[in-house]
């Protein structure tokens, strides 16, 4: 039987800079003449192949094969910005098209060119117009603003520019992409860029070698010292201190199904012991509900990202394989329902399913029910009530009873799970390349400071129903801090899908700096060590008793004294010498742990020590993935 060989050479990740793709490869068909017509699909468009290029080295390989010496080929083109699954297609002699190699495709947007004609290039002393042209491949500039130091202009745009398209001849606005600034420059110091927002919303940055050096203007007098050091975060190297993966004795075929995209919480999970599971062998596909794009946020992932609508019609993996495991990622219902499809196409693949949460207690905190009353009700009332990006009361368990084995993050979770079912403790961890001890830096600290002894807190996260009542206790602990004269500042990231402040708001809002989200997780580190002490807020109850915070890891990763309740890990690790473990972590136990730490300062070393140690015993990724592989390995067996 004729067989599809092929492979793609260009380096891993796929990128296509600019928009740009150029990707390189070879194909034939066993026993053919000729190599066979091929092309690239994706999500955003089809494209064919643009040369051939001859490969005398795959003649010299197979040379059985008369078409390998034919068989090489290149395709260039243009698509969409945005991460795709790259599916490299072979034409077959009855016309069909089959796949031969699936990859993800990262393709770059297309960068804003300037040019600034007026002034001249060097360092701009006078207060003078700025004139040049801006230019995006795909897309119109609607606005245009310089920025230098604090100062930002605005510029009139769509000038004349009849010189621009014989140079750019793929732009059709090439034409009219002149631009003046409409003032002249005022006070400021600082490198020169062009800050253009696109008529499709996207926002683009074109640095520039102009360095503006206006001393003074009607607003800025020469006293006024423009010239001051810049005082940055300082940014630790990527370190990896974890020993190499063990290659796997039996490589496996490993599908994740995940309850979202790759920016929920969940997916910093998965993907790292996805990137691990990889490292050691094993070949992972990881399927989301949306926004494959989310996948960028990511640094050299190893592993394939799909749809949950492309899954479905089957995961075929590099050797022509299905799943040999299916991962359940929670049993939430878009989780459930893309399994149990899956499992039919896949009978031979054994299905895990992952308890991170009591999600019967979130599915109560999101409806304002009690669990047992939900528990009680009718299946068809449970049907209308049920969102559908929440577990199912009575379809979970059934899930669960149908499953080959089950992991669980907390021990607690154990009770969850069908009596005599295969059950696995998967810890979670932090990316050790990014959460390690760092300094504080103090210069940043020096400008951030309000007041001397100022104490810093950091809490990355979002806030929803289920955790809006304790962090709310967080944010009261740092207004009653400070209106009893002990100066705290807390950082926050994320997003709020609740209002859990109400009338607090504008009376804590002077003491917290909300950083909205930051979408590339390991920006967070040098953010994180601008904090003297991490707090995880809550209680133990039904909803705390059965999670592990993800932060959680990663406050102990950076070596800093870490609050929390005692519950979940709280209940593990040593109070006073892993970390401070209140009863509960309210606002009343928070304010009076930061107040302990702030005057015991020999305490306050020694969790900052234990923490570190802690993490370094107890958080890794790879020995959790090598943990992870043998149960899966045991379930295949």
């Amino acid at each position: 039987m004729n067989r599809v060989l092929g492979e793609i050479e260009s380096a891993r990740p796929l990128r296509a800079p600019d928009g740009v793709v150029s990707l390189a490869g070879w194909c034939l068909i066993t026993g053919r003449n000729e190599p066979p017509e091929v092309r690239l699909v994706t999500a955003k468009g089809i494209l064919a192949l643009t040369d051939r290029t001859r490969r005398p080295d795959l003649a010299g390989q197979l040379q059985e094969e008369p078409a390998a010496a034919a068989s090489g080929f290149v395709i260039n083109g243009r698509l969409p910005t945005g991460v795709y699954l790259a599916r490299f297609e072979a034409r077959l002699p009855d016309g069909l098209w089959h796949c031969f190699k699936s990859l993800s495709l990262a393709v770059e947007p297309s960068r804003l060119l300037a040019g600034i004609e007026l002034p001249c290039a060097g360092v701009v002393t006078e207060r003078v117009h700025v004139e040049g042209w801006a230019l995006h491949q795909d897309h119109p500039v609607q606005e245009l603003t310089l920025r230098y130091g604090h100062q930002e202009i605005p510029c009139d745009t769509g000038r004349a520019r009849p010189d621009l398209p014989a140079a750019h001849p793929g732009s059709p606005h090439a034409a009219r992409a002149g631009f003046k600034s409409r003032t002249i420059l005022s006070a400021g110091r600082g490198r020169l860029r062009l800050k253009a927002r696109l008529t499709d919303g996207q926002v683009a940055i074109a640095h520039t070698a102009l360095e503006i050096a206006v001393s003074t203007d009607e607003n800025h007098g020469p006293e006024m010292r423009l010239e001051a050091d810049r005082v940055g975060l300082p940014t630790a190297p990527t370190q990896d201190v974890s020993p190499a993966a063990e290659p796997a004795g039996r490589p496996l075929n490993l599908l994740f199904i995940l309850h979202g995209s790759f920016a929920a919480n969940s997916a910093l999970h998965v993907t790292a012991l996805a990137n691990e599971l990889a490292a050691a062998g094993h070949a992972c596909t990881v399927a989301v509900t949306h926004d494959l794009a989310t996948l960028e946020r990511y640094r050299s992932p190893r592993f394939r990202g799909i749809l949950h609508a492309e899954a479905a019609g089957g995961v075929d993996f590099a050797n022509g394989r299905g799943p040999d495991v299916i991962h359940a990622w929670t049993t939430r219902e878009p989780v459930r329902q893309l399994a149990v499809r899956l499992r039919h196409r896949h009978p031979e693949a054994k299905v895990v399913v992952h308890l991170e949460d009591s999600e019967l207690q979130i599915l109560a905190l999101r409806l304002g029910r009690a669990a047992d009353e939900l528990a009680a009700m009718a299946e068809a009332e449970l049907d209308a009530m049920v969102p559908g990006d929440l577990s199912h009361p009575r379809r979970s368990r059934e899930f669960l009873a149908e499953a080959d084995g089950v992991t669980v993050i907390t021990e607690k979770l154990r009770e969850l799970t069908p009596t005599g079912r295969p059950c696995h403790l998967l810890w979670p961890a932090a990316d050790t390349r990014f959460f390690h001890p760092r300094p504080l830096p103090v210069a940043f600290r020096r400008v951030l400071d309000r007041t001397p002894g100022e104490t810093v807190l950091f809490y990355h996260g979002n806030v929803h129903p289920a955790n809006a009542a304790e962090v709310r206790e967080l944010y009261t602990a740092v207004l009653r801090l400070n209106q009893s004269g002990t100066p705290v500042t807390l950082i926050r990231t994320g997003a709020d899908t609740v209002d859990f402040l109400g009338e607090l708001a504008p009376q804590v809002a002077s003491h917290v700096l909300h950083l909205g989200q930051i979408l590339h997780h390991h920006h967070l580190p040098s953010l994180m060590a601008l904090a003297d002490f991490f707090v995880q807020p809550g209680a133990p109850d039904a909803f705390n008793d059965y999670r592990f915070p993800s932060k959680l890891p990663e406050f102990f990763s950076l070596g800093r004294p870490v609050i929390l309740p005692r519950t979940n890990l709280g209940g593990l690790v040593r109070h006073r010498e892993d970390a401070y473990v209140l009863e509960q972590a309210d606002a009343t136990g928070i304010a009076r742990a930061i107040v302990d730490l702030r005057t015991d300062t020999a305490l306050a070393a020694q969790l900052a020590k234990g923490a570190a140690a802690y993490a370094e015993r107890n958080f890794s990724w790879r020995r959790s993935a090598a943990e992870l592989a043998k149960f899966y390995a045991w379930l295949a067996s």
